[in-house]
């Protein structure tokens, strides 16, 4: 695993585990709805966003630390790669972490 792996893995990590942050909560529940809005998951669950959030591009959680995952532009950036990668999301595949910064 590479060193910038291990720091956005860790990012992920510490993101996804924030329990206190009410805008983190917000940004949960959006990537819940998001996913049932784009009929990914009949009704997307917590664990379904985990998995999803797991599986987004390095670009996209950069940008997210950012401007927040409910900036216009990140949000843009998400419908782009859900449609790119709808059928493997349904499916709960292990989606390659794309990184490109």
């Amino acid at each position: 695993m590479s060193y910038k792996h291990n720091n956005l893995m860790a990012m992920r990590e510490s993101y996804w585990n924030d329990e206190s942050s009410p805008s983190v909560q917000i940004e949960k529940q959006y990537f819940q709805s998001t996913l049932t809005q784009h009929g990914v998951f009949k009704t997307a669950n917590l664990e379904d966003a985990r998995y999803f959030f797991f599986s987004l591009p390095s670009i996209i959680i950069v940008k997210g630390y950012a401007l927040g995952f409910l900036d216009q532009s990140v949000q843009s950036m998400i419908s782009t790669f859900i449609q790119a990668n709808k059928l493997q999301l349904m499916h709960r595949q292990e989606l390659k972490i794309q990184y490109r910064m």
